[in-house]
């Protein structure tokens, strides 16, 4: 697996070198390209087909598979329209389900929540059907067909409403065997971990996080446009003696050992 990133995670004072992999894989993503009708030639951005040198509009534009950099298979709206799915106008639950079945996150990373409400004529049901899987404790597993292609959902009560969670296929989650290590931890290490764990523990409102990135990168773009010399920030080094920075990390946060 290759990584995406590099850096290092903070723990108090314990600073872990650590990479960062995709865990998931979108095989839908690129399925389809955007091409100029006229000669089935794949359009750049802004909509500009190369060939024919112009952009072109709405109306010109057809979907198509990439056989090659070189060959695409053209494919009309028309025949889009005509891929007959029960999931493009209903969402037939599969079955209920515990939520331990999806409480691994890979199955949602990255993808997209929504909220489902009822029509005007289906409101008693769709609050039946809410305090039914409410008290049964459990979720529901459907397919739901949007934006030209097949979703695999969760459906769950989420305050009064219903939340569809976007759920990747079985064979979009990678596996990460080839990234495990295992290595002796003494229990002096793992009483400290634990005690700093403890003490780190406390009441978190994710309202509170704000983009700090988003703000940085303003703060960048104003000191430049001024003429002023950005310095990169250093890396934190890694930890060398783990018992004795979990410790400082401890009186830092004026724990009792």
């Amino acid at each position: 697996m290759r990584s995406i990133w590099k850096g290092s995670l903070g723990f108090g004072m314990v600073a872990i070198p650590v990479k960062l992999y995709t865990a998931t894989e979108d095989k839908d993503l690129n399925l389809l390209h955007n091409l100029h009708g006229e000669c089935k030639t794949p359009l750049k951005q802004p909509k500009k087909c190369p060939k024919c040198d112009r952009e072109v509009s709405a109306e010109e534009i057809i979907k198509g598979f990439m056989l090659d950099k070189e060959h695409y298979v053209p494919i009309t709206p028309q025949e889009l329209e005509g891929i007959k799915l029960e999931s493009c106008h209903s969402i037939d639950v599969v079955g209920f389900t515990g939520a331990d079945l999806i409480a691994d996150p890979r199955w949602t990373a990255g993808k997209d929540a929504y909220y489902l409400s009822p029509d005007e004529a289906g409101g008693k049901a769709f609050v039946l059907f809410i305090k039914a899987m409410e008290a049964a404790g459990v979720v529901a597993i459907s397919k739901l067909a949007i934006r030209s292609k097949e979703q695999l959902i969760a459906v769950r009560p989420f305050n009064g409403i219903l939340l569809v969670q976007a759920l990747h296929w079985a064979d979009e989650i990678k596996d990460y065997s080839e990234l495990m290590i295992s290595l002796p931890i003494s229990d002096k290490e793992m009483q400290m971990a634990g005690m700093l764990i403890k003490a780190m523990t406390k009441e978190i409102k994710l309202a509170d996080f704000k983009d700090e990135y988003r703000a940085s990168l303003k703060s960048l773009i104003e000191a430049k446009l001024a003429g002023q010399v950005i310095e990169a920030p250093q890396p934190k080094p890694a930890t060398d003696d783990l018992a004795d920075a979990l410790m400082k990390s401890l009186e830092a946060m004026g724990a009792q050992a």
